[in-house]
């Protein structure tokens, strides 16, 4: 890459993202993205921002389709392609939202991947209340708060550290989400109180006692497993099915169904509902953290797409 512009472009891309929270290496990544996308320019003799249009986008898009890997000579991942395209599109909301550029010539690009799973379980809002209804102990109530209230993934649900509740603001911090970016997530007086309950709780200090650790040491993370340290994906995923076995739905699901439910079904679910009760699509998009739309657009899909298989099923 020679041209100046699109030097100085790339850098300020960067340094853009570098702003918003996102891990280096990530940041990293897109810059390298963004610098063959100027290079593909500068090879159609493209030189300025304004005269990349939508259809030299395409063909970068088209480029990158044939193009083989440089390291094992084997054709791009269609994830991989993807990646890029989508950085591309990022770069050029950005350009537009400062003013660099008056259009977004990659905003027609509609990119889903055939290998995306539509099937996803989503529990009813009767689910959730039943859930909440047969949970036991505060610590099962706290995981229905962060994993349906707050909308965590289980990864970042199991990383989650006492000081990331910030009760006296009703807020969730996010601190390393996907991609290392992070988020600040509202929260009810409800959600709030009783979060703050169960850190407090003497059930939580029994629990911490019978790990073996003193009252003096500190544990700093929420959810904790049998030897005080943060509780995995494994042993949140075995919580939540415990509490569904308690339900009238659970009984009525097989083995196979319920080995597809775990902490993210939560997730899944609350992105739903959200979009059921009319929350504008960028909004819940912000919610959970997702960089693109698109990615966001799939729960718009997911209940209409349940229908249509429960009406197959009974037509037969």
């Amino acid at each position: 890459m020679v041209t100046e512009i699109y030097q100085s472009e790339a850098k300020a891309f960067y340094d853009y993202l570098m702003t918003l929270g996102l891990h280096a290496k990530n940041c990293r990544s897109k810059y390298l993205n963004l610098k063959e996308f100027f290079s593909f320019m500068e090879s159609r003799k493209i030189f300025e921002l304004q005269m990349i249009t939508p259809f030299e986008v395409s063909e970068f898009y088209n480029h990158l389709k044939v193009r083989k890997n440089r390291k094992n000579g084997q054709p791009l991942s269609e994830k991989f392609v993807f990646r890029i395209v989508r950085c591309v599109q990022e770069y050029f909301g950005y350009a537009l939202a400062v003013g660099k550029t008056g259009i977004n010539p990659a905003s027609h690009l509609r990119l889903r991947s055939r290998k995306r799973r539509n099937e996803r379980h989503v529990f009813t809002q009767d689910d959730i209340r039943e859930l909440y209804r047969t949970s036991e102990t505060l610590q099962e109530r706290a995981i229905l708060h962060i994993g349906y209230g707050c909308g965590l993934r289980v990864s970042e649900i199991s990383a989650l550290n006492i000081d990331d509740i910030r009760t006296g603001e009703n807020t969730v911090i996010v601190r390393s989400g996907k991609m290392g970016k992070s988020r600040i997530i509202p929260i009810s007086q409800k959600i709030s109180d009783e979060l703050k309950e169960f850190i407090f709780s003497d059930e939580r200090k029994k629990e911490l006692a019978d790990c073996g650790l003193r009252p003096d040491e500190a544990v700093i993370h929420v959810f904790y497993d049998h030897t005080g340290g943060r509780m995995q994906k494994w042993t949140l995923n075995k919580r939540l099915k415990e509490m569904i076995k308690r339900t009238g739905f659970g009984k009525r699901l097989t083995k196979e169904e319920l080995s597809k439910i775990g902490v993210h079904t939560l997730r899944h679910s609350i992105a739903t509902h959200l979009l059921e009760n009319g929350m504008k699509l960028e909004l819940v998009q912000q919610f959970l953290g997702h960089s693109q739309p698109e990615t966001t657009e799939i729960y718009t899909h997911i209940r209409q797409h349940q229908i249509n298989k429960l009406i197959s099923e009974n037509e037969h």
